[in-house]
């Protein structure tokens, strides 16, 4: 870009007798227009030759004139770095004519989309999408999973003498599974010790306690989970109607078996587990697991359920990553890895089809005919392609397979070929192209583009009813059907991706710090940090009344007892098991909200220090939506046993002192300097190597208004009311929905977006419907 560009010598001859030329002009006798053609003129005569016609850039400097600098800032800059060499050589009204030009032909958000008009793309399902609505469709044909919110499983404990039950069963409801038997007050004390109650009984007969723990598990993110069973009994344990671990055989006392289950987020799965005590021995039974990225823990509460759920149809199939270089996710690419995977996926899933045909079709014991295989499979691709099925599709995938003669005689059964057309159709692969080929009614175009922003997957009955009786048509119908869908877990689930990709958390690796340095920081309280977060913006988001400011405002804390003595804030006393969180009241002169979360923090510092640089960069992109480029290179920062007597902040700002650091540095520093009062594991110091440490900051927005910000709740505050961050929140979520650029739906969609969040008190649950809404009704 024009800022900061290393050119060659003769050109920075040229943009300095431009700026030189310029300079002649008598001071002050332009207007606004005049002012622009002398930047115009001098950007022509000066600056071409390397940043091209159209900013495109040159084999000299190849990076585009992109970014959203205001003039101001850009001015600045101009004047401070132009030409090298002899920086006073362009500056004052010159630099200003140069700045203003730059930014009316490539930097304001008009110039971008005029020189770079957005478009709606042609995309395949993205991996999540993929996953999403094969889950869905399979579950069509199924009952629908029942989960309740009451945070647990239903345990039922017997008593048997030999195999021969013994006295009345007991029935408890368990928070989670991690108990020892005499320790469960809330069972008969024969129960608790049987032997005292039966030997005079039954002699030398054994005596045992059989448990059996049913219910289901929500999985919060898409990923492998690794469960593990501790007892010193035998163990079996099923999730997703699938034995996962077989210890029948009584395990040492702490001994444990694992298992690794893939699982999509934001679905709930069946889960059983049965165990035994053996005689006289006191039995164990821990059931957890390692979510992925996390760390070995008791299923929290919050997962569980008392519910019930059929199998949830998931993939093994492994999927190349999809694009994510636009921002958001989308299913942009086609490579043979792509291919391979779709028919892994398609072939497992017409295997297990064909495999429960006549479970889907009602318990029976006669086997299912050729004419209710054919009528499954015409139903099964009308769901798959959202919409009924034209003459011509009915023919080609489904009639077709079943011309053939006698079915014993074919290698692939026609219900197979079928299922198999269908799976691999770009009908079912691309929405779009099905939309279109089919010149299908706009109304099922409509439903199947609502569940693809909301749900990543195929319209439900109501909806797909709505649309085929004609009433989603009608005024407020799709309003309605989104208010519906967005309580839905699977809207959940997509929403909290969104979060994890808004507050950088899917590029957080495994938290470590310097033991010396932190001693008492480790695995264990990263993860209690991170389940912290994740409560956080639960409780705003779908618990609360969902106001964006909230996130940044909250004066809630969520801590259990282990988060709580590490950070030093007072806990309620009912935090007094580890896996236990509790609301505890944050000191909000100290830390509010997401920004100034420990996770955060932690996550945004170095090994043994903190970065400001890293706080900076993520609140300038992430949340103000600023446009921010690599640094042209790799640059260590300044090791602090280098400078042991200079701050961090000293540090980063003597490194990022020269000026072509400064167009970005002074944006990036001024934002994470605010931040400076929390170390590099989230907790608040008033030093830094002793000195006092300086919170002072600022920012200059986009509309060149400039803020001067003091410490994290000021900050937190100017987030909180910020048109950047208003602006910036919308335009994301609405592209993580759609996996589309907003522009390309017209700049109306957005204002109007815009205009409706701001009306309704910044309601992010309502947004979510509006913007889901507003990419359903586009042509």
């Amino acid at each position: 870009m024009f800022l900061g560009a290393k050119l060659p010598p003769i050109r920075w001859f040229c943009l300095w007798l431009g700026c030189a030329v310029a300079a002649a002009a008598p001071a002050g006798t332009a207007d606004a227009g005049e002012a622009v053609a002398l930047g115009e003129r001098v950007y022509r005569e000066s600056c071409i030759d390397c940043h091209g016609e159209q900013g495109e850039g040159s084999d000299y400097y190849s990076i585009p004139l992109t970014g959203d600098l205001p003039p101001s800032q850009l001015a600045t800059y101009i004047a401070n770095t132009m030409p090298e060499g002899d920086a006073e050589a362009c500056e004052g009204e010159d630099a200003e004519a140069v700045a203003q030009y730059l930014y009316d032909a490539f930097y304001s958000p008009f110039a971008q989309a005029r020189n770079r008009p957005p478009r709606r793309e042609l995309s395949r399902l993205t991996v999540r999408q993929y996953e999403q609505t094969l889950a869905d469709l399979v579950a069509s044909f199924l009952w629908r999973p029942e989960w309740k919110d009451n945070g647990g499983l239903t345990a039922r404990f017997i008593r048997k003498r030999n195999v021969a039950g013994i006295g009345k069963p007991a029935k408890l409801h368990l928070p989670g599974i991690d108990f020892r038997l005499s320790e469960l007050t809330e069972l008969d004390e024969s129960f608790r010790d049987p032997e005292a109650k039966t030997e005079a009984q039954f002699g030398n007969d054994r005596v045992d306690v059989h448990v059996w723990v049913s219910g289901v598990v929500r999985a919060p993110v898409t990923g492998v989970y690794e469960f593990f069973v501790q007892t010193n009994a035998g163990a079996e344990l099923t999730i997703n109607h699938q034995r996962v671990i077989d210890a029948g055989v009584a395990l040492a006392n702490g001994e444990e078996e694992r298992a690794r289950v893939k699982l999509l987020g934001g679905r709930v799965y069946e889960l059983k587990l049965s165990s035994g005590r053996i005689s006289k021995d006191d039995l164990t039974l821990r059931l957890g697991w390692r979510r992925p990225g996390g760390v070995d823990e008791t299923i929290p509460a919050r997962h569980l359920s008392t519910g019930n759920a059929p199998a949830i149809a998931v993939t093994e199939a492994r999927f190349p990553p999809d694009d994510r270089s636009v921002g958001y996710v989308r299913g942009a690419s086609i490579s043979p890895e792509w291919h391979e995977a779709i028919t892994n996926a398609a072939l497992e899933t017409t295997a297990e089809l064909v495999e429960q045909i006549a479970e889907l079709e009602g318990d029976r014991e006669e086997p299912v005919t050729r004419d209710e295989a054919r009528s499954f499979c015409e139903e099964f691709a009308a769901r798959a392609f959202r919409r009924p099925l034209t003459d011509d599709e009915r023919w080609r995938f489904v009639d077709r397979h079943f011309q053939s003669g006698d079915a014993a005689d074919e290698t692939v059964s026609p219900l197979e070929s079928s299922l198999l057309s269908v799976l691999k159709s770009p009908r079912f692969l691309y929405p779009e192209i099905g939309y279109a080929a089919a010149d299908a009614p706009p109304l099922q175009r409509a439903a199947g583009r609502l569940a693809l922003a909301l749900w990543d997957s195929l319209p439900d009955d109501q909806l797909a009813g709505a649309a085929r009786e004609g009433w989603l048509g009608n005024p407020g119908a799709l309003d309605q059907q989104a208010e519906r869908m967005v309580n839905d877990r699977r809207t959940k689930a997509k929403v909290n991706e969104f979060f994890r990709h808004w507050l950088h958390l899917d590029e957080t690796a495994e938290l470590t710090r310097d033991p010396e340095a932190f001693p008492d920081f480790g695995p264990r309280v990263a993860a209690d940090m991170r389940t912290s977060l994740e409560m956080l913006l639960d409780q705003v988001v779908w618990r609360g009344d969902a106001d964006l400011r909230q996130l940044f405002l909250s004066e809630e804390l969520f801590v259990n007892a282990r988060l709580a003595k590490f950070l030093d804030v007072d806990a309620p006393t009912d935090a007094a098991r580890p896996d236990t969180f509790v609301r505890a009241a944050a000191d909000t002169r100290q830390r509010s909200g997401v920004v100034s979360h420990p996770f955060m923090l932690t996550s945004l510092a170095y090994y043994r220090d903190t970065s400001p640089i890293h706080r900076g960069v993520f609140l300038a992109r992430h949340l103000l939506g600023r446009s921010l480029r690599p640094p042209p290179e790799a640059v260590a920062p300044i090791a602090p046993e280098l400078a042991p007597d200079m701050t961090t902040r000293e540090r980063v700002t003597l490194q990022t002192s020269p000026h072509q650091c400064q167009a970005c540095h002074v944006l990036i520093n001024d934002l994470g300097f605010t931040l400076e009062q929390f170390d590099a594991v989230g907790r608040f110091r008033s030093v830094d190597v002793g000195k006092p440490v300086d919170t002072s900051g600022g920012y200059v927005a986009t509309d060149g208004s400039e803020v001067r910000i003091g410490d994290s709740r000021e900050l937190a505050e100017y987030l909180a009311n910020s048109p950047d961050v208003h602006r910036s929140f919308v335009t994301q979520l609405f592209e993580h929905l759609t996996k589309q650029p907003m522009l390309a739906y017209g700049s109306a969609v957005r204002d109007e977006l815009s205009v409706d969040f701001r009306q309704n008190n910044f309601n992010i649950r309502r947004l979510i419907a509006r913007a889901a809404v507003a990419a359903a009704r586009a042509n």
